[in-house]
C-alpha cells in the first residue's frame, strides 16, 4: 500500500485524504494546530462558539456533491439551513433585505430602480451558463498545460464564459443604478480582487448566490471541518495535530521525507502541501529546489487581508440580520486603498456576521448576541493594537449608527485577529486571508501549479493553486490534486 503524507489540514487536504484513503492509499495528514480545518476552525470563550473565519456558504451543490462520492450525504453530518433574508445590504442612506426567493430578489431590486429585475433575469441566466460549463468541464482541470483546453468541448464553450472582459464591465451592461451595481460587485472583494481586474467569469458566483442560496450549518461552520474530518477517519486517515514541519528532505528531484520541529520523520511515497503554498516554497524547501522564488510571490496579487472582531454581548441586537454588509461608504475608494496605496482604508467597508440570530448554540444563553466583524485590509498591512484599537471604535461607532441602538456597553467578550495572527496561526503569505486574487493572470492555467515542476512526487492544494479561494474550491482542489496523485502513482 503507498504511503500519502499532506501537510497542513485545511478543506483542501481533509477532501484530498478521503479520495486518496477510498483509492487505497496509507494517508496521514499533519497540521501546525490543535485542530483541522485550517482557516475554517473555531474557538470558544465563555459560552460563545466562534468561528476563526469562513462564514458563508454558498455552492450547497458541491459539498453534496463531495459526500456522495462516499455513499454519504451533507445530512448524516449536520444540519444545513437556507437563510432568510440572505443578508442585508447597509447604504449611506437606507438599507436593503436579500431574500432567499428569487421572485423576492427582484421585488426588492425594481424598488430600487423600477424594472431592474427584468435585467436581472437577463443577468442571472447568463451566470447560470457560465455555472453550469464551469462546473461540468472546467472547474475539475489540473491547468498543467494549455492542451487541457483544447478539447472541442472545452473550446466551445471557453469564450462564452467572459474570461476576458471585468466583472465591473459586464455588470455595467446589464445595470446602470450604483446600489444595484455594488450588491453584485461585493464578491469581487472576497475572491482577492477588484471589481475591475476580476473576470466577468465570476458572474457565476452571482448565480450561486441569488438562486443557490446562503446556508449554514447549525453548530457553526466548524461543523463542516468536523464533517470531514470524521470522513477522512472513517477512512482510515491518519490525523496528527500540534506538529510543525519544518524541512523536506530532498533527493534525486523527490521529496524522500518530511521532518518535524519535534524531530519526527515522515517517509511517503508521494507528498501533498494543502498548507500555505509560498510557506512551503520559501521555508520547507532548499532554495535550488523551488518552482517559484520569493520575486515570484513578491509579484503576485494576493487576496486582501482582514481585521476582525469577535464579540461577545449580553443583551440582543435589533435591525441586524445573520449576514450584514455595510457599503455605506465609498466601495472604490476602500479598494483602492488597501490595494494600489496599500495602505488602511479611512472610510472601510465592513462585513458583520450574527450568527445567534439563526443558531443560539453559538451564544450562552437566548439573551445574548455572538457577533463576528472583518474589515477586509491590504496585505501585509502594518498590524499593532494601536491601529486594532482605533478601528474597533470607528467601526463599533458606524454600526451603531445604523442599526440605532448601543453596543459598546453590552461587550462582555472581545478578541481581535488580524496580518500577525494570520502569519502565525497559518504561515499565511502577507498575512493574507483569501489566497491569491482571481484576476485574469492569476486565473486557470496562470495560477501556480497543483503540481511541482521540479520536484516529482510534490503536490499542492488549496488557495493559491486550483481552481481558487473559498470553500466549496478548496474541495475541488482537494479533489484535484488526489486525482492527479492517483494518476501519477
Amino acid at each position: 500500500m503507498k504511503k500519502i503524507t499532506i501537510i497542513g489540514g485545511g478543506l483542501s487536504g481533509l477532501a484530498a485524504s478521503c479520495y486518496l484513503a477510498k483509492s487505497n492509499y496509507k494517508v496521514t495528514i499533519i497540521d501546525k494546530n490543535e485542530s483541522m480545518g485550517g482557516r475554517l476552525s473555531s474557538f470558544e470563550k465563555d459560552g460563545f462558539k466562534f468561528d476563526y473565519g469562513p462564514s458563508w456558504y454558498w455552492m450547497p451543490d458541491v459539498f453534496e456533491n463531495f459526500f456522495k462520492d462516499f455513499n454519504k450525504k451533507v445530512s448524516d453530518y449536520y444540519e444545513l439551513k437556507r437563510l432568510d433574508p440572505s443578508y442585508k445590504f447597509f447604504f449611506e442612506d437606507d438599507s436593503t433585505l436579500i431574500p432567499s426567493k428569487f421572485s423576492e430578489i427582484k421585488k426588492e431590486y425594481d424598488k430600487i430602480d423600477k424594472n431592474s429585475s427584468k435585467q436581472l433575469d437577463k443577468f442571472i441566466n447568463k451566470g447560470e451558463k457560465k455555472y453550469n460549463i464551469s462546473m461540468n468541464g472546467f472547474i475539475d482541470l489540473p491547468n498543467l498545460s494549455i492542451k487541457e483546453y483544447l478539447s472541442k468541448d472545452v473550446l466551445k464553450h471557453f469564450f462564452s464564459l467572459d474570461f476576458f472582459i471585468s466583472l465591473r464591465r459586464h455588470i455595467k451592461k446589464y445595470f446602470n443604478n450604483k446600489k444595484i451595481r455594488k450588491m453584485l460587485e461585493f464578491p469581487s472583494m472576497f475572491l482577492g480582487g477588484t471589481p475591475d481586474n476580476t473576470p466577468a467569469l465570476y458572474s457565476l458566483m452571482n448565480y450561486s448566490d441569488i438562486k443557490g442560496g446562503t446556508w449554514y450549518p447549525m453548530g457553526g461552520m466548524i461543523e463542516i471541518t468536523k464533517a470531514f474530518t470524521s470522513l477522512s477517519q472513517e477512512l482510515g486517515v491518519k490525523h496528527i495535530n500540534n506538529t510543525e514541519i519544518e524541512k523536506l528532505v530532498i533527493e534525486n528531484f523527490s521529496i524522500k521525507e518530511a521532518r518535524s520541529s519535534d524531530g519526527k520523520i515522515y517517509k511517503s511515497d508521494a507528498f501533498l502541501c494543502s498548507a500555505e503554498y509560498p510557506f512551503v516554497q520559501n521555508s520547507l524547501i532548499e532554495k535550488k529546489y523551488r518552482t517559484y522564488n520569493k520575486k515570484y510571490w513578491s509579484n503576485r496579487k494576493v487576496a486582501p487581508s482582514a481585521l476582525i472582531f469577535y464579540l461577545g454581548l449580553s443583551g440582543k441586537i435589533k435591525n441586524l440580520e445573520h449576514h450584514n454588509l455595510f457599503f455605506d461608504k465609498d466601495f472604490d475608494a476602500h479598494l483602492n486603498e488597501i490595494f494600489v496605496k496599500k495602505e488602511w482604508p479611512k472610510d472601510p467597508l465592513f462585513y458583520v456576521c450574527c450568527p445567534s440570530k439563526t443558531d443560539p448554540s453559538t451564544a450562552p444563553s437566548a439573551n445574548h448576541e455572538n457577533l463576528f466583524i472583518l474589515v477586509p485590509i491590504g496585505p501585509g498591512s502594518v498590524d499593532n493594537e494601536s491601529i486594532r484599537n482605533n478601528y474597533f471604535k470607528k467601526i463599533l461607532n458606524r454600526i451603531e449608527s445604523k442599526i440605532n441602538q448601543k453596543i459598546s456597553d453590552k461587550i462582555i467578550y472581545k478578541k481581535s485577529f488580524c496580518v500577525n495572527d494570520f502569519k502565525k496561526r497559518y504561515n499565511a503569505f502577507d498575512g493574507n486571508a483569501y489566497g491569491l486574487a482571481n484576476t485574469l493572470f492569476q486565473t486557470a492555467i496562470f495560477k501556480p501549479k497543483m503540481k511541482d515542476s521540479k520536484l516529482k512526487n510534490l503536490y499542492y492544494s488549496g488557495h493559491f493553486t486550483v481552481p481558487g479561494p473559498g470553500l466549496p474550491p478548496a474541495i475541488i482542489s482537494g479533489k484535484i490534486a488526489s486525482t492527479q496523485i492517483i494518476k501519477d502513482t
